[in-house]
């Protein structure tokens, strides 16, 4: 059997501790030499063996990262005015502290509407369920917002996630037309 190769990047956070001495850690780790990725799984105190885990690519920590923090952040204030359906309340709220996030929504979604998307497919767009790889200017503004504006785009990604086809057009059309 071929022996496996590892190197800690590095330690993250531990996550629980065994009475046994083994700890349950996230940490950055590279296997066999390949780039690093993120990886829970169970230590012993000296880092030489470890139990069964699971290494997930930044991408999927970013989606698991989102996945938790709606499901724990469910009944906070700051999503409570979204999850109520007054979705203009918050739009409002953005284009308040920070005009340009919004302005920068509208040029996509105006954009999109050029192009004739439908609803659904710009829901896959804006949330990265489709690339738009035939629109590189697309792609690289979705991209930009994301960067720009972290948390604004998380909860903007959230709300476009759990809106119905026919609610989401009228988010749509409402920040469009403002």
């Amino acid at each position: 059997m071929a022996t496996i190769q590892f190197e800690i990047k590095k330690r993250i956070a531990t996550l629980s501790s065994s009475p046994k001495g083994w700890n349950k850690e996230l940490n950055l780790v590279s296997w066999n030499g390949y780039p690093p990725k993120y990886d829970i799984r169970d230590w012993d105190a000296s880092h030489a063996k470890m139990g069964k885990g699971v290494t997930l690519s930044e991408a999927e920590v970013k989606e698991l990262y989102y996945a938790l923090k709606q499901l724990f952040e469910k009944n906070s204030s700051e999503n409570s005015s979204i999850q109520n359906g007054d979705w203009r309340k918050r739009i409002d709220e953005w284009a308040e502290s920070s005009p340009l996030f919004i302005q920068q929504i509208k040029n996509v979604l105006i954009f999109m509407n050029e192009k004739g998307y439908p609803v659904e497919k710009q829901r896959q767009l804006l949330t990265g369920i489709q690339s738009a790889s035939s629109e590189e200017a697309l792609q690289y503004e979705i991209e930009s917002i994301s960067s720009i504006y972290p948390s604004f785009h998380r909860e903007f990604i959230i709300l476009v996630r759990k809106l119905e086809p026919e609610e989401l057009e009228r988010l749509f059309l409402y920040i469009c037309h403002r």
